[in-house]
């Protein structure tokens, strides 16, 4: 591996600065969206409808979306403590498992009621944080910056490595 220039190194520590400014943000976001779900029970209910809807598009034609996602979670915990090692065929088996279960998701995410119930949730529950707490809507300009400057470091790094 080439030896990182001084520019590319204050890059990357900017980088990494920038990351973990995202991610406090974000757990701070995170748990102030729990206590939105906690205030107002009509958006749990809301989610799970959304939940209800996408695992509704993802099933069909003798797939069952809810079964598959359990069947998957059981595997996983079955080796989570590590005490035992699944076999290679396993292991191919769970990730064909997984990507079609993510295809079907995606394919369900295209589904015009999935997303103005993704987006009706999304804005329902910005809405109640930004209410209940004063600091959210800093938390999500934060964010947006943020993320935006996250990109332009990125795009930088793209060009560092292909010598522009």
């Amino acid at each position: 591996m080439p030896e990182m220039s001084e520019e590319q190194r204050e890059l990357m520590e900017e980088m990494r600065a920038v990351q973990q400014e995202l991610q406090q943000t974000q757990e701070k976001l995170s748990e102030m969206e729990q206590q939105a779900y906690e205030k107002k029970p009509e958006l749990g209910d809301q989610r799970d409808a959304l939940q209800d809807k996408i695992a509704e598009k993802m099933s069909g034609d003798g797939y069952d979306a809810e079964k598959e996602f359990e069947e998957m979670k059981a595997t996983m915990s079955k080796y989570q403590d590590g005490d035992q090692q699944p076999s290679e065929s396993e292991v191919q088996a769970f990730q064909e498992k997984q990507q079609k279960f993510q295809q079907r998701q995606q394919q369900a995410f295209q589904d015009e009621d999935v997303q103005e119930m993704a987006e009706k949730l999304r804005t329902d529950v910005e809405s109640e944080m930004k209410q209940s707490n004063p600091e959210a809507e800093q938390l999500f300009n934060e964010m947006d910056e943020k993320s935006a400057e996250m990109e332009k470091l990125r795009e930088k790094a793209m060009q560092m490595q292909q010598g522009g």
